[in-house]
């Protein structure tokens, strides 16, 4: 059965064989003088059928963008008869695009199909769609063979059903991708934010558990690395009654650290052999009210990774066993350097005395495979990261989306500073290979150095509106350019390095500015409106907070989704 993409691409290919045979005619024409009476009737023609042809293709090119990616739409249009227009899932994502369109639109395109064979058919055409014969001074031998109109008149009911389809594919066309662009604002509306709140209210708790779950002498050797995920459809939407009690589809991915330097216990001088160094593990956050034998797992069907898939699986079957296998601990260092034995199939309950403080339990689930040959891993910040050639504008363009989703999610939580930077998000090194799609943002736990945030100057505060936004607009800008910000420095922003906080922010401010303009001729709208709105805080709203739900929404809309769809585009 032939899809209704696949007759779109029938249409596109038959067009221009009609087309070529009209113009191969009227070159015929054009060397017998007989008939050059129809030489303007036919040139008239085929000036209206290519009118026609021309807005044939830029209705269905309208339509395909979205269904079809854009890296292959110039084979889609160069090969209108090829297998790729015969695959199926091409057909369902018209279907789901159309809605109860599709049906009037499949109709109209079949009429073209219609009108074009039936073209083909009077013009004496063979199978393939090409004249008879190829000799253009032959032509008066060969017309009076194949008995084909050189009247223009005998082609006018062909040529006004191609008007008449051609109109109603504009206009349904037009109208489906007005209706798409409506509906996508309300939606956006509807969902505000996709409730990123749920998952900066259990970063939060899960860091405070972490805070609690140290109980060994070593603290100041322990840091949790914590994976930013873009996670844009992790979330439920606003109109979503309980949403906020249905555990996140993907759990939070950790990484433990001991420090590599051996460590001294306070009552002795020697050196103490690190228990364990790196270990990875999945944590799903799960309602209070739910005990930790009875966890609800991840759905099933939205995990990001085969890992995710399975984690999900075993916590279904976790939650129907009455003895899983949960340990409830005290001390986490403790708990990690068990891991060092072979049996790792175990799922950390964090921590049993802390259910009743905490909104949320913690359940830790180690990577069943211990990590290996982690003598030779590392940690690289953004700001080294920035200058590695591998670092390719794909990884940091799909950076700068979860970068500005992660805003969305650990905004006011330890996790993130106000004034996070390039030195704040780092990616491990494994065998000398830099991890660019997995950033991390870390913390180390120990009590005579707890996270601080740095004000910026008083005076200062009337320009940078939101110092979080703030921060990701010089990173937006530090990743489209592989750079940091103070290389792109020039004289005229004023002087850097001076010592003097306002003076030196003052000049990055300057140096930010000028290069929101300078972005549009080389990033484009979507991605320089973006960072506009983040040095700028320019949202047209008096409030800046990123508590308001109202101004999260504005974000998300004006910073996160424009990044999105423009790596979408791009990649």
């Amino acid at each position: 059965m032939v899809t209704g993409v696949e007759t779109a691409g029938l249409v596109l290919g038959s067009i221009p064989l009609i087309l070529a045979g009209l113009e191969f005619y009227a070159n015929g024409i054009a060397v017998t003088k007989r008939y050059w009476r129809y030489r303007e009737e036919f040139k008239s023609l085929i000036v209206e059928l290519r009118t026609e042809h021309t807005m044939c293709v830029n209705s269905i090119n309208m339509l395909l963008i979205g269904v079809v990616k854009q890296k292959d739409m110039a084979e889609f249009l160069v090969d209108p008869c090829g297998v790729r227009w015969k695959e199926e899932k091409f057909d369902r994502k018209l279907k789901q695009r159309l809605g109860t369109t599709y049906e009037s639109y499949i109709e109209t395109i079949t009429q073209l199909h219609s009108t074009a064979k039936a073209f083909k058919q009077r013009l004496n055409l063979d199978a393939s769609g090409k004249p008879q014969f190829t000799e253009e001074r032959a032509f008066k031998e060969h017309y009076k063979r194949l008995k084909f109109s050189l009247n223009k008149a005998n082609y006018s009911d062909l040529m006004s059903k191609f008007r008449q389809a051609n109109s109603s594919l504009h206009r349904m066309t037009t109208q489906t991708i007005s209706l798409e662009t409506l509906q996508s604002s309300c939606k956006s509306d509807r969902q505000a934010i996709r409730k990123f709140n749920v998952i900066n209210d259990r970063a939060q708790g899960f860091y405070s558990a972490l805070c609690s779950g140290w109980k060994c002498q070593c603290h100041a050797n322990h840091s949790v690395s914590l994976r930013l995920e873009s996670r844009m459809e992790d979330v439920a939407s606003d109109d979503d009654d309980n949403s906020d009690e249905d555990p996140m589809r993907d759990p939070f991915h950790v990484v433990f650290r001991y420090s590599n330097h051996r460590s001294k216990s306070p009552s002795s001088p020697t050196s103490v052999t690190r228990p364990w160094s790196w270990e990875e593990a999945d944590v799903q956050i799960t309602i209070k009210s739910q005990s930790p034998t009875t966890a609800v797992a991840p759905h099933k069907g939205c995990g990001k990774s085969v890992r995710f898939a399975s984690r999900a699986k075993k916590a279904v079957k976790a939650a129907l066993d009455p003895n899983p296998n949960l340990q409830p601990i005290q001390d986490l260092c403790a708990a990690i350097s068990t891991l060092q034995r072979p049996q790792r199939d175990v799922c950390f309950s964090l921590l049993a005395t802390e259910y009743a403080k905490q909104k949320y339990g913690i359940l830790i689930y180690p990577l069943k495979e211990a990590p290996s040959d982690t003598d030779s891993w590392s940690i690289s910040s953004l700001r080294s990261v920035l200058e590695e050639s591998g670092f390719a504008r794909r990884d940091r363009l799909q950076l700068a989306v979860t970068l500005a989703s992660s805003v969305l999610q650990l905004h006011e939580t330890p996790w993130l500073d106000e004034n996070w930077g390039k030195d704040n998000i780092f990616f491990i090194k494994r065998s000398d290979k830099t991890m660019y799609a997995h950033p991390f943002v870390s913390r180390h736990f120990n009590l005579s150095n707890q996270p601080s945030t740095k004000s910026i100057p008083a005076s200062m505060s009337r320009i940078i509106r939101n110092q979080t936004l703030y921060a990701l607009g010089i990173s937006l800008i530090e990743l489209w350019y592989g750079k940091p910000l103070s290389e792109l420095h020039r004289p005229d922003d004023g002087p850097q390095g001076t010592g003097d906080p306002r003076i030196d922010l003052m000049t990055e401010w300057n140096t930010a500015d000028r290069l929101v303009d300078e972005l549009y001729s080389e990033a484009g709208a979507k991605y320089s409106d973006a960072v506009r709105r983040c040095i700028r805080c320019d949202f047209d709203r008096r409030s800046s907070c990123l508590e308001d739900t109202t101004f999260q929404r504005d974000v998300y809309q004006g910073v996160v989704a424009p990044l999105k769809e423009n790596f979408d585009f791009l990649y």
